[in-house]
């Protein structure tokens, strides 16, 4: 078996290039390696992501539909108890006084038929 010391510096110089070289294609093998597994995980996040946003925007639109009509509910709720609360007072509401303004206009003209 030859040592290194036997060898020619040119030999040496070589045989650690190679190795340099082996190192080297190692790495960027294992580099290689890493970021296709890096783009599978972004792969499968983007996935997940998309899937956790159209369940949100689902849930987001049903609860808005139930806001919408909640909101429906409380304002015909409001309108019949403001109109039992001014029928309980005695005010007009507006058709009644379009009624009476009818009437009014109606018997204005039967007025002006009779004084001719």
């Amino acid at each position: 078996m030859i040592k290194s010391s036997q060898l020619s510096p040119v030999a040496t110089r070589d045989s650690g290039v190679i190795t340099l070289l082996s190192k080297l294609k190692y790495l960027f093998l294992y580099a290689y390696e890493a970021t296709e597994k890096m783009e599978e995980k972004a792969e499968v996040f983007a996935e997940e992501r998309a899937k956790r946003m159209e369940t949100f925007r689902a849930e987001r639109d049903a609860a808005t539909d139930r806001a919408h009509e909640k909101i429906a509910d409380m304002r015909d709720q409001v309108k019949e108890q403001v109109q039992e609360t001014l029928g309980n007072l005695g005010v007009a509401t507006k058709s009644e006084i379009d009624d009476l303004k009818k009437l009014v206009t109606d018997l204005g003209k039967k007025v002006d038929t009779l004084a001719k």
